[in-house]
This record gives structure tokens, C-alpha cells and sequence, in this order.
């Protein structure tokens, strides 16, 4: 969606139009065949991430400085959203290299840009794992209790995490910590003493190589240099900021796909002497939800363009957590209704659709859950009023 002079313009420019066909035929080649099989072993195929960075379909935010693509906010969620379109497990971890480009390029010193962002650019395919939440606390990371003391030339973290995002063979993680009173990031590379990975817990939908698991940091020694100097609040806002962002895009894919799959039963499906989709039961079902992906899908990229063009970050976040909010909600009724109007077949476990069932539903926990986006938006709207909203 491109700005023009006097007004907006809803055509995609050819750049985003080149990424966008590109997205899509890698999603129908290389994602779509395979989707089931890695499903079943709740695996990721390794070769898959550099296939993925060799085109340059997992570095879109990294700058060409860094070895990255470098595209505007809204056609990397185009980017994502299309990836979805072919599986949506897949493509989150493929989009995992993205999320901690913002906060190191806004708050890394420009030796940690320098170390780690090629790493994200790089045609093997490179994933950061971001340690937050904590067993006391999910969504209220005020409560962290992740410490951070400073011994000599380097610090010792010690605490817990759970859920720990994109972890699978991590080039590194970056860990939340108190320092003093503040929150404060840490670079932390696998295999630091004091790094312990204790438990990798099941969980209903498919992670893939996003297994999510338990670390232990036990005097965990990390130097100087890894301590990233500032914004450790802020810094993890902007983590969570593009994740909400790229959680919105992958809704509205997993929502295409599932609706393009009901559509094509209603009209194959017979009962009562006609196809199901000349049913009003049916057919209002189908119209319901793409209303539902068409705003959604306008909403996100509305966000995106305000992260990349809005001063005011805090009204970025409330606009984000309205896309990540309303977008994971209405692939929630659209994977949901997609099903129904499947039937049996819909629930059954070779049916895309019931994948996406199962992938779709953490979209309204992670990241915030959407009690947590309501919140940012009421307490936003109250403060500032509708037009900052708006406009």
C-alpha cells in the first residue's frame, strides 16, 4: 500500500509487488508440500531457513549496510503474510530473524550491529532468541526477576525463563535482565557457562524449530560488550512491536488460505440437491469472514506504516496492538468458520485447515495476549484521545 502525493494509494508498488510474487511462489513450492510431513514431527527441516535467506525473504529489515534487503515495514508484512499463506508454523520461523533488528539497531552500540546483524542477513539462515517472560509473569514484565550484576569486565546474570522465542540452534539469545532497578538487554551466545536449557515443554500448536523451551542462566558471565548500553524497557517494546506487527501479517495469510480452502468445498460439496455454498448458512459464513480479511489485512498494513513513518511510539504501539489484536481474532472466527463449513473433513488432521486451527489460537496469547492490546489501546485512547488513533 503506497503513500502518494494528495492522498492514499491502495496499488502495491513494483517492488512490493516482485517480493510479494516471490514470497508466494516460495510458499507454494517449498512450504505447502511439505507443511504436513514437518507438521507430523513437529520438526523444521533445516535446509529450509537458507533457502529462505538466500532469496532474501528472512532479512527484509536488516539494512543493506548489514548484508540485509532492507524493505519499508508494510511490504515486509506482505512478505510474511504471503509466507503464511503456505503454512503458518513455517513461516514464523523464517520471519523469527526480523524481530531483533529494531532493537539493535535503535539501541546497540554499532560493534553489536556490526557482529550480529550479518549473522541475521546471512545466507544460512541465522535466528535470535529473545528471553522474556518469566514463571511468575507473562504479559507483566515488570514483575521480571532476571538479574544482572556487574563483576569487573563482565556481568552475572542469573534467573529463569520461560516460553523463550525462536530458539532452535539460536546464533544468539538476547536475555531481559534487572540491572540496578532497570530492565536492561543482554547478548548472551549458546554455550556461555551458566546457560542451561532445562525443559522443552509440548504445547498444542506446532512450533517447528520454535520449540519454546525453559532456560537457567546460573551465574551466567557475559562481557561488557554484550551488554546492550540502553532502552532495555524500550528495547524489548520494539521486540514485542514487531512481532505484534508480523503476528497481524501472519494472520491474514493463514486466514487467506483457510478461507480459499472453504470457499472451494462450498462450491464442491452437495447437500440437499445443490452445493453447500448455496446455502445462506453457509454462504453468510463465507462472506463474514472476508469482510473480516479484508479489514484486517487494511488495519496491518495501516501499522506498519505508521511504525516505520509515526514520531510518537507510543501511538505505534497502540496502532500495532489494534492490527495484532483484531487480525488474530478474526483469523481466529475465519479459520474457525472454515472449519465448520468443512465438516468432519475439517477436523481432520491431513486438512490444512485444522493445522491452522491449531496455529492460529496462540496468535491471541503470545506476544500480548489480547486482554494486554485492549489495555494498551484503552489507557492510549484515554490519554491522547481518537485523533493521534485516527489519523
Amino acid at each position: 500500500m503506497a503513500v502518494a502525493t494528495g492522498g492514499i494509494s491502495f496499488t502495491l508498488t513494483p517492488e512490493q509487488r516482485e517480493l510479494r510474487d516471490l514470497a508466494h511462489e516460495f510458499a507454494a513450492n517449498e512450504l505447502r508440500p511439505i507443511a504436513s510431513e514437518w507438521d507430523a514431527k513437529d520438526d523444521f527441516p533445516r535446509d529450509l531457513l537458507p533457502k529462505a535467506a538466500r532469496l532474501g525473504l528472512t532479512a527484509t529489515r536488516i539494512p543493506r549496510e548489514h548484508g540485509g534487503v532492507e524493505v519499508d515495514a508494510v511490504t515486509a508484512s506482505i512478505v510474511a503474510e504471503e509466507l503464511s499463506w503456505g503454512c503458518a508454523g513455517l513461516a514464523a520461523t523464517i520471519g523469527a530473524t526480523q524481530f531483533p533488528v529494531r532493537p539493535l539497531l535503535r539501541f546497540g552500540t554499532e560493534e553489536q550491529k556490526e557482529r550480529y546483524l550479518p549473522m541475521l542477513a546471512s545466507e544460512e539462515g541465522c535466528l535470535a532468541a529473545f528471553a522474556t517472560t518469566e514463571t511468575q509473569g507473562g504479559s507483566d514484565v515488570s514483575s521480571m526477576r532476571t538479574s544482572a550484576r556487574r563483576d569487573g569486565d563482565e556481568w552475572v546474570l542469573n534467573g529463569e525463563k520461560w516460553f523463550v522465542t525462536s530458539e532452535g540452534d539460536p546464533g544468539f539469545y538476547i536475555v531481559l535482565a534487572v540491572v540496578d532497578g532497570e530492565q536492561t538487554l543482554f547478548i548472551v551466545e549458546p554455550g556461555t557457562p551458566g546457560l542451561e536449557l532445562t525443559r522443552v515443554p509440548g504445547f498444542l500448536h506446532d512450533p517447528y524449530l520454535d520449540h519454546h523451551p525453559e532456560l537457567v542462566l546460573r551465574d551466567c558471565r557475559v562481557p561488557d560488550e554484550n551488554r546492550v548500553p540502553a532502552g532495555g524497557n524500550e528495547g524489548a517494546k520494539e521486540w514485542f512491536l514487531v512481532e505484534r506487527l508480523f503476528i497481524a501479517a501472519r494472520c491474514c495469510g493463514a486466514s487467506e488460505r483457510a478461507l480459499d480452502i472453504a470457499r472451494d468445498w462450498a462450491l464442491e460439496r452437495v447437500a440437499f440437491g445443490k452445493p453447500i455454498a448455496e446455502h445462506e448458512g453457509v454462504s453468510f459464513q463465507l462472506a463474514d469472514s472476508l469482510t473480516d480479511l479484508l479489514a484486517a489485512r487494511l488495519l496491518t498494513y495501516h501499522a506498519a506504516h505508521a511504525f516505520d513513518d509515526y514520531e510518537d511510539r507510543k501511538v505505534v504501539h497502540g496502532k500495532v496492538a489494534a492490527a495484532k489484536l483484531f487480525a488474530s481474532e478474526a483469523a481466529g472466527r475465519i479459520v474457525d468458520r472454515s472449519l465448520q463449513i468443512l465438516g468432519g473433513r475439517g477436523y481432520m488432521i491431513e486438512n490444512p485447515v485444522a493445522r491452522f486451527w491449531r496455529e492460529v489460537r496462540v496468535d491471541r496469547i503470545w506476544e500480548g495476549t489480547s486482554e494486554i492490546q485492549r489495555l494498551i489501546l484503552a489507557r492510549g485512547l484515554l490519554k491522547r484521545g481518537v485523533e493521534p488513533y485516527v489519523d
